[in-house]
């Protein structure tokens, strides 16, 4: 069913901040895909090291980099364009988290849009210290970071659109399926979470330059997806019962409810798969794009997971609660 149309308050569309946070919190969350893609081939490849040097690599400042050797080889080309891809989400969460703070009223807004630009921030310095230092511990640490990240940013978009700001409670009748909803995706965040790291600790684990106990981390990558799998598709059954029984659920959270039981069965397809084509020591492009897909499907899940929980809080909550304060154009003399 799909969700009725809430309409906004004049009082809402007076203290509406424009619409150029979100779109800057959405731009930032769209580049994050390619980043996360570009980061998946990385560690698929082994090319962390590819790229002598941090800001200044191979003694050239990391944006002007010459275009023939970022061509040189596939190694090269996935790495800087990852760094291209991370310097690119860092502009766009700069400049929202900016725009945020000069034109959003909400207290809870601006938080999240500055922890979003700070946890940007600390993955590119974690990226940057791995490749000065060479460290196998911090690739992986970067590497397991990357997705929560990328929720992050995603939550960040969600709080900012007009949607958010228009949400209501949906009545004491259906507050049970919300608060049981609430608890289920907080309980999917944090399983996912978990097995995002297990999964970044396997894949550094097979890939070329590092060392480690392949089949003790796959054994903890398929409990934790059977442990994952159980708790998605517990999130899965109250996000559908909630959907029921009310129809005039936020859009936002209604597709999130929507496409989450769908990233499931083709985040479990794309795992068997890429799992069934590894093979020690040969890297076809076919093992190559699944194991990236799956990563990204992590992500993804990921997100939907943590803008689950952060919805039906949302919705929990009375409007007024996030308190507005003073826009920096509003403090100025």
């Amino acid at each position: 069913m799909v969700p009725t149309a809430i309409r906004t308050t004049p009082l809402q569309a007076e203290n509406a901040p424009g619409p150029w946070p979100h779109r800057l919190a959405w731009l930032a969350a769209l580049a994050a895909v390619p980043l996360v893609l570009f980061g998946g081939s990385v560690t698929t490849l082994g090319a962390g090291m590819a790229v002598d040097g941090w800001l200044v690599a191979e003694g050239h400042f990391l944006l002007f980099f010459p275009v023939d050797q970022w061509l040189r080889d596939t190694a090269t080309f996935v790495e800087h364009t990852h760094r291209l891809f991370g310097v690119l989400v860092g502009m766009f969460a700069l400049t929202s988290a900016l725009a945020t703070l000069v034109r959003e009223r909400r207290r809870g807004a601006r938080l999240v849009a500055v922890a979003a630009l700070l946890a940007v921030c600390l993955q590119g310095t974690l990226g940057g210290m791995r490749v000065l230092a060479d460290d196998a511990n911090l690739a992986f640490l970067h590497g397991a970071l990357a997705q929560a990240v990328f929720a992050l940013l995603c939550v960040n978009a969600a709080v900012l659109s007009s949607g958010w700001r228009a949400a209501c409670s949906q009545g004491a009748e259906v507050e049970s399926e919300r608060r049981a909803l609430e608890s289920a995706a907080s309980l999917a965040l944090l399983v996912t979470c978990v097995q995002v790291v297990l999964g970044a600790w396997y894949r550094h684990g097979i890939r070329p330059g590092h060392a480690g106990d392949v089949g003790l981390r796959l054994a903890l990558h398929v409990a934790g997806a059977i442990a994952a799998l159980i708790a998605l598709a517990a999130l899965a059954r109250r996000g559908s019962a909630l959907r029921e029984r009310a129809p005039s659920l936020p859009v936002g959270l209604h597709r999130v409810l929507a496409r989450l039981p769908v990233l499931l069965v083709v985040q479990l397809v794309l795992g068997g798969l890429a799992w069934a084509g590894h093979r020690e020591g040969a890297l076809g492009p076919a093992e190559w794009a699944l194991s990236i897909a799956h990563v990204l499907l992590g992500a993804l899940l990921l997100a939907h997971c943590a803008l689950a929980a952060a919805w039906t809080r949302r919705l929990g909550r009375a409007p007024g609660l996030l308190e507005p304060v003073p826009t920096l154009c509003e403090a100025a003399p």
